[in-house]
């Protein structure tokens, strides 16, 4: 079992940093020893490094699963898993929407399952509990966050339901970039900016543990359900391999005492079997904002 946080440099060149290790392999799916092995890559929702270290209930019960050595990583920024899995150093990944659409474009991407949620998904409109801001039209003249540029639920959905409001042109493009969802909430918490956009689930869980007070913050818009995270293997990987990872997430059970931490973790009821169609939706809106080529 590995399980890491790398630098987006380090996630690319994961194979040259660990040359001893086999999983980094570039046809995956063999460990060097007669055994199985896959590599796995998530994009960094929160902190990568904690991240990583709670998903360790997710690795064991993989490998238990599908009787491979599974090794993940999470990189600092969600263009380093896009890379990675495209020169084939990644053999199953968990996409946003937005990244998915990227690599199933220039990687051939094929997706596997998803959250029940993610097929019904939201943006949340955020702001400090005192402000005037009460809808999309108020953001005129004020300050704004979104996540990583490569976020669907933390930029590109939130951009295009802006757009869709006739937001004034001059928010967006003024826009900060915070890298995270956590950290647009804690930008808009701290009074950095006036309003930003943010994943619901990340939202939920910071107020669950007690990072954000929610009574100092307000959601004064929600955006229409769309599609988002997703996992899904690259082209190359071993179709067997492929659909045992698709088996062990579908057959997560949360009245299984054994499944649910893993489902916990993952912020997940079930899993669902993943379409490409579903995110034509998305297609059009990255291609619209100019960021699909």
């Amino acid at each position: 079992m590995r399980i890491s946080p790398v630098p987006s440099i380090a996630l690319v060149l994961l194979c040259v940093a660990s040359a001893g290790v086999s999983g980094c392999s570039k046809s995956g799916g063999s460990d060097g020893a007669g055994g199985k092995s896959l590599r796995l890559s998530m994009i960094p929702t929160t902190d990568p490094g904690k991240m990583a270290r709670d998903s360790e209930p997710l690795v064991a019960y993989l490998e238990k699963a599908t009787g491979a050595k599974v090794e993940l990583t999470v990189p600092l920024n969600y263009a380093a898993v896009v890379e990675a899995f495209g020169a084939d150093k990644v053999d199953v990944a968990y996409f946003g929407g937005f990244t998915y659409v990227q690599a199933s474009k220039r990687f051939g991407a094929r997706p596997l399952v998803q959250r029940e949620r993610d097929q019904a998904f939201h943006s949340l409109f955020i702001t400090h509990a005192g402000s005037a801001i009460g809808s999309l039209a108020d953001l005129a003249g004020k300050s704004f966050a979104f996540g990583d540029v490569n976020s669907t639920s933390g930029h590109l959905m939130p951009e295009y339901y802006m757009r869709k409001g006739n937001v004034d042109p001059d928010v967006i493009a003024r826009a900060i970039y915070t890298g995270g969802h956590d950290a647009t909430a804690l930008a808009v918490a701290n009074q950095k900016v006036d309003a930003g956009a943010l994943d619901e689930a990340v939202f939920a869980r910071l107020t669950k543990d007690g990072k954000l007070d929610a009574a100092k913050l307000k959601v004064f818009y929600t955006t229409p359900p769309f599609f988002d995270y997703v996992w899904a293997a690259r082209k190359a990987l071993d179709p067997a391999l492929a659909e045992a990872f698709k088996k062990a997430m579908l057959a997560l059970d949360p009245a299984d005492p054994q499944h649910k931490p893993v489902l916990d973790l993952l912020q997940a009821s079930r899993y669902v079997a993943a379409e490409d169609a579903n995110y034509d939706k998305l297609r059009e809106a990255a291609t619209t904002a100019g960021l699909l080529k």
